[in-house]
C-alpha cells in the first residue's frame, strides 16, 4: 500500500515537473517519456500475448529499465527537480506504469 507520505511527494513532484514543463521540453524529456512509454506498451503487448497480464506487466518494466533510466534521468536534469527527488518517487511512478499497462488503456498518456 502506497502512504500518504508518498502520494503528496508524488503530487509535488507532478506538480514542480508540470511548472517546468516549458523547460524540460526542450531538454527531450517529452520524448525520452515517449520512448519508455512505447517501450512499454511494445514489450507488454508481445508478453501479454504468450503468458499472463501480471507477468507480461513486470517483464516488460524490466524490459524497458535503460527508457525508464533516460526519462529518469532527463528529468532530474531540471531545475526544478534533482535526482533525490526523481529516486523518492520512482517507486510510485513505477506502480502507475504497471497500473497503465494493466488497466488495457495503453493508448492513453502515462
Amino acid at each position: 500500500m502506497v502512504s500518504a507520505r508518498t502520494i503528496s511527494r508524488t503530487v509535488l513532484f507532478a506538480c514542480a515537473i508540470g511548472c517546468a514543463a516549458p523547460a524540460l521540453a526542450q531538454g527531450g524529456v517529452s520524448d525520452r517519456h515517449d520512448a519508455w512509454r512505447t517501450c512499454l506498451t511494445d514489450a507488454f503487448t508481445l508478453r501479454a500475448a504468450l503468458s499472463g497480464r501480471t507477468s507480461a506487466a513486470e517483464a516488460a518494466l524490466g524490459e524497458c529499465r535503460a527508457s525508464e533510466t533516460a526519462y529518469l534521468s532527463a528529468l532530474s536534469s531540471s531545475p526544478l527537480v534533482d535526482e533525490d527527488d526523481v529516486t523518492r518517487v520512482r517507486p510510485a511512478l513505477l506502480v502507475r506504469a504497471r497500473t497503465w499497462l494493466l488497466s488495457g488503456k495503453t493508448s492513453r498518456s502515462l
